[in-house]
């Protein structure tokens, strides 16, 4: 069903559609959005923002595969047979996975705080999002 808000139709000289086309790139925007930012008077989003929510995405995958790994060690250690200096590194490897899970855990949430200072860190659910 078609929209049954206005319409505003606005013609451009080709540099200006060239403008527009690299706002709308840049900032990952309709059209339509860029112009409805402009005409309320409120920011872009900045490149750096989408480059900051990228990192988090990517932290994030590689803090899954870290925890598949470290799933696929306790397989091994469940293994009867497992000689003990095998066992040994297989222990000392899970726990620099933990460390490094811990680490991209506090990256994130130190890179999501810089992205979007309003929003508080702590539990979920908890009384601290006022």
């Amino acid at each position: 069903m078609p929209s049954r808000k206005p319409f505003a139709k606005v013609l451009l000289d080709p540099e200006d559609e060239t403008r527009l086309n690299e706002l709308c790139a840049q900032s990952r925007l309709s059209r339509s959005q860029v112009f409805r930012r402009l005409l309320h008077n409120l920011p872009l989003p900045a490149k750096g923002t989408f480059e900051g929510w990228d990192a988090i995405t990517e932290m994030m995958k590689i803090n899954a595969d870290q925890a598949r790994l470290g799933n696929l060690l306790k397989l091994a250690l469940a293994e009867v047979d497992v000689p003990a200096d095998l066992l040994a590194q297989i222990r000392a490897l899970s726990g620099d996975i933990a460390e490094t899970q811990a680490l991209l855990k506090d990256t994130a949430v130190a890179l999501r705080g810089q992205l979007q200072p309003r929003r508080k860190s702590g539990g979920l659910g908890g009384d601290d999002n006022t």
